[in-house]
């Protein structure tokens, strides 16, 4: 019996925060979602991957991951965590879910 495969994107819920820090390696980031809920996480490739860069830059390609992932525009606020070179990012808005 032949089933359907949803698209990647669609086994994703809403994304409602993103955490970024930055390691010895090179920025990481972990973006956390509800209905569905669920953890997507990983280090980021593009050229903000050496710890020396700017928090600002990756503060950007760790937003445009989230939007690559659920392919939905996003607004996120950012602000320092209590924790050394690691910001919290707040989805105040996520775009309606794409179509099938």
């Amino acid at each position: 019996m032949a089933t359907k495969r949803q698209p990647y994107w669609r086994t994703f819920g809403t994304p409602t925060v993103l955490v970024l820090y930055r390691t010895l390696d090179g920025w990481r980031y972990a973006i956390y979602f509800a209905e569905p809920s669920g953890v997507a996480d990983g280090a980021l490739h593009e050229h903000v991957a050496a710890p020396a860069s700017e928090p600002g830059i990756a503060q950007a390609a760790c937003h445009r991951k989230a939007e690559e992932l659920t392919r939905r525009h996003l607004e996120v606020r950012w602000r320092a965590s209590d924790q050394p070179d690691t910001w919290t990012g707040t989805v105040t808005s996520a775009g309606p879910s794409p179509a099938v």
